[in-house]
């Protein structure tokens, strides 16, 4: 888990002899305005598309292309994906988060694996896992579809590297497996990203900016090795260690039977300067679970709406060793504070 943008654009400048007769001008200009119509990036753009011979998952197409390899290509539907407002103050969803609608995808077969400082993956549909082991890579409008694994992972495994955004992704992967997760990050930023089907959304850990996510639908299963053949404790966000998170902005949507929205245990290291800032959250045993575990903890968290699906009517739990500032976390249905339990 742990270790975890194009500038193009052609300038067409062209001067004309002042002294040409007027209808001569005239018909210049309508000529060169065809003409740079047709050639320049005011055009509309064409994606680089391959066939889709795979299954497509319910919120993408199959669609036709004379260009693409096998004249198909994926392409996301409108009000199927998201790319709307994605910022502070908007509720994550469907319909802001994740690939945005419309966008034709190139498919890539199997894993993808980045090595290289700088890449940008933009515009793909990854059927397999997307592993990043490099400075300062992109990662936007792309689908990440993960694949069938028998050794604990994510979708989005950032192994190492400083300097990485992930924007507007979707995370849905097509074969739940109780070993995948949706994303592994640190050093990273995941921002306006839509993620479901992994056991736990996300694992964050040193130096990860979470914000503006909607992370909901998690896999269940009955038995799970990590926990002893007991069932799986799904999070949407996990936080093991780490020094320097912010989850900010973000859906968190558990159900009841999950662990929590957020569930900080400290089992791989102590946990500093995390802050949880105006985030919808719901669900769980308890939605915002905050544990010490081998280290006094001291979490920030402000501003927080949370719905009443807790399992134990329980929004936020702080350990004995958990120290909570903040204000402002409140009831989303009455604007009314919301209670604290602490105990281990």
């Amino acid at each position: 888990m742990r270790n975890f943008t194009q500038t193009w654009q052609t300038n067409w400048n062209k001067k004309l002899n002042k002294y040409v007769p007027l209808l001569a001008v005239v018909a210049i200009f309508g000529s060169l305005g065809t003409w740079f119509l047709v050639n320049s990036h005011a055009a509309t753009p064409v994606a680089s598309i391959q066939a889709e011979t795979g299954t497509v998952s319910a919120t993408a197409t199959k669609v036709s292309d004379a260009t693409a390899s096998g004249s198909q290509a994926v392409k996301f539907g409108s009000g199927s994906s998201g790319g709307g407002t994605c910022s502070g103050g908007t509720k994550p969803d469907a319909s802001n988060t994740g690939v945005p609608a419309g966008m034709t995808l190139t498919t890539v077969n199997g894993d993808m694996t980045v090595t290289t400082a700088g890449t940008i993956v933009d515009s793909k549909d990854i059927k397999g896992l997307l592993i990043i082991k490099a400075n300062n890579v992109t990662v936007k409008n792309t689908l990440v579809e993960g694949r069938s694994t028998t050794s604990f992972g994510a979708a989005i495994n950032i192994q190492s590297g400083t300097g990485i955004l992930i924007d507007h992704v979707t995370v849905n992967i097509a074969n739940p497996t109780v070993y995948l997760d949706g994303i592994w990050a640190s050093n990273a930023t995941i921002q306006c990203s839509d993620i479901s089907k992994g056991v736990d959304g996300m694992k964050a850990s040193d130096n990860s900016t979470i914000q503006y996510n909607y992370i909901h639908d998690l896999s269940e299963f009955s038995s799970d090795p990590s926990h002893n053949g007991g069932p799986t404790h799904n999070d949407t966000i996990q936080i093991l260690d780490g020094a320097n998170l912010l989850v900010q902005g973000n859906n968190l949507v558990a159900i009841s039977d999950d662990n929590s929205a957020i569930q900080v245990t400290q089992d791989y290291g102590p946990v500093t300067n995390l802050r949880v800032n105006s985030n919808w959250a719901d669900g769980g045993g308890c939605t915002f679970n905050f544990a010490h575990t081998n280290n006094p903890l001291t979490v920030t968290a402000n501003n927080n709406r949370f719905g009443r699906n807790s399992f134990y009517d329980c929004p936020i739990l702080i350990s004995t060793q958990t120290t909570l500032m903040g204000t402002g976390n409140v009831w989303d249905d009455n604007n009314q504070a919301v209670p604290v339990q602490q105990h281990d």
